[in-house]
């Protein structure tokens, strides 16, 4: 893992003090100045860095895309990208008019963002930002529908999908492959006519139109009348707000290849139809009764030949939780940039890109639980000092239990020596029998250990007088 590193285009006390919100924030797990600063100057200086108008958003973005670049060189490389939004209208009262902030897509002030992240294909193991696009409407509703339609491609607001794939594209440009892999908001006849010109990119978009096809006929129906590839079992998780149960099902996939039609409404250059591309529909057979099946149908212009290259397809295209489950623990769940009390909205927006890469800095500790090598330290994920490590120690002999079963099984130091100790006082119990711990637990452990050093460090201080 490298470090922040802003190569001499800003100021070395920013670049030191970026560096110390970033740690600040990673070891607190938050994004509440008032709660991760260690005294009141230190306050000052990390509200004083998120104001400095030389450290722009541009600056802290390039940084994070420097990072990523630097670890991709001869991988396989899945870019994951989703838009979201974050939205600050429970404190408008307080927030600075004409300060980066607008309108949102339902009631509410804030700002969009398009993010795009690179993570291991087979690993899953994150290496950080290839992309990320901020930005604030200005008016709500000025334009209609069919006047939005009209717009050259590069002026409509979804033109953020294919702006995220080129410009990723540039940063990931040393990996083998790379796989961009989007939501239905992503298919866009202009975007898949225009991936071809990538040698080594590819994409796994889940399609939104049943287009026409060259020749009669729809993609859909085409799809659906192939031959069965074959099925696999398929454990769908319950909601967690009642509404549908875990169940476990058999899901049976078709493939389709054609070139897609251009659609009518067309607006700019692209070609009558694109090159080949694949469908693979994976649809549920035996849904329970009043249900209705679970359907995914993903367009690619990956190689798919054979049952297990649909297979790859479908297991790349499910990777998209990463993205899900990292907004979710930025704006609300964990770092709760949403619940900011900053004034001014350029602060928060810049906030917002350091709690991104604290988010995807929480998710390379979770992921090298299964896929680090054992007897590398955590200094390079987490930043954790010397200290640190001894109140880890510390900490271990006393979260061990008498059986061999309930002690610590890894190397001192490791990452997963490491990552035992935090599942540990995030609640995890520590038996092998027991699901291994998730990311939220893993978190919780981190905040807690935080809260202990704290107190271990005053300790030490006071012996020493």
């Amino acid at each position: 893992m490298y470090s922040i590193n802003f190569n001499g285009k800003i100021d070395k006390r920013l670049e030191v003090r970026s560096k110390s919100l970033s740690r600040s924030m990673l070891l607190n797990c938050s994004t509440s100045i008032q709660a991760i600063s260690s005294s009141r100057a230190d306050q000052i200086g990390n509200y004083r860095l998120l104001h400095n108008t030389t450290v722009t958003e541009a600056v802290l973005i390039e940084e994070q895309q420097e990072r990523c670049r630097a670890q991709v060189s001869g991988k396989t490389v899945l870019c994951i990208h989703d838009s979201s939004e974050t939205n600050f209208i429970m404190h408008k009262n307080r927030l600075k008019s004409d300060s980066g902030l607008g309108y949102l897509d339902g009631s509410g002030i804030g700002f969009k963002m398009h993010l795009s992240i690179a993570i291991d294909a087979k690993s899953h193991y994150p290496y950080g930002v290839s992309n990320l696009k901020l930005w604030a409407r200005e008016n709500k509703g000025a334009l209609t529908k069919n006047e939005k339609s009209k717009l050259p491609p590069t002026e409509k607001e979804s033109y953020k999908w294919q702006e995220g794939c080129k410009a990723s594209n540039k940063v990931l440009s040393s990996a083998t492959s790379i796989v961009h892999v989007q939501d239905r908001e992503g298919d866009i006849y202009g975007q898949i006519a225009d991936f071809w010109s990538e040698e080594n990119a590819f994409y796994i978009i889940r399609s939104h139109y049943d287009r026409q096809v060259e020749g009669d006929g729809k993609l859909w129906g085409k799809t659906s009348d192939a031959m069965p590839m074959g099925s696999y079992p398929l454990v769908i998780s319950g909601d967690s707000h009642g509404k549908g149960k875990k169940r476990e099902t058999v899901m049976e996939v078709r493939h389709f290849k054609a070139k897609l039609k251009r659609p009518a409404h067309s607006v700019g250059k692209a070609e009558d139809y694109t090159q080949e591309v694949s469908l693979i529909e994976t649809r549920e057979l035996d849904p329970p009764e009043g249900t209705a099946p679970l359907v995914w149908r993903l367009l690619t212009s990956c190689s798919v030949e054979t049952f297990d290259d649909a297979l790859q397809v479908i297991e790349w295209y499910c990777a998209r939780w990463h993205i899900e489950e990292l907004f979710r623990v930025v704006k609300k769940e964990n770092l709760d940039i949403e619940g900011s009390e900053l004034e001014s909205g350029h602060a928060l927006r810049k906030l917002t890109i350091f709690a991104i890469d604290t988010g995807i800095k929480l998710f390379q500790l979770y992921t090298a639980r299964e896929e680090i090598e054992e007897g590398e330290t955590l200094e390079s994920i987490s930043s954790f000092n010397k200290d640190e490590f001894k109140c880890l120690s510390g900490l271990n002999t006393t979260l061990e239990g008498k059986t061999e079963k309930q002690k610590n099984p890894y190397i001192p130091n490791s990452n997963l020596w490491v990552l035992w100790i935090m599942a540990r006082l995030g609640g995890w119990k520590g038996y092998s029998s027991q699901r291994k711990a998730g990311m939220t637990t893993i978190i919780a452990g981190l905040g807690e250990f935080y809260t202990i050093y704290k107190g271990w460090k005053l300790y030490n201080m006071i012996k020493e007088t």
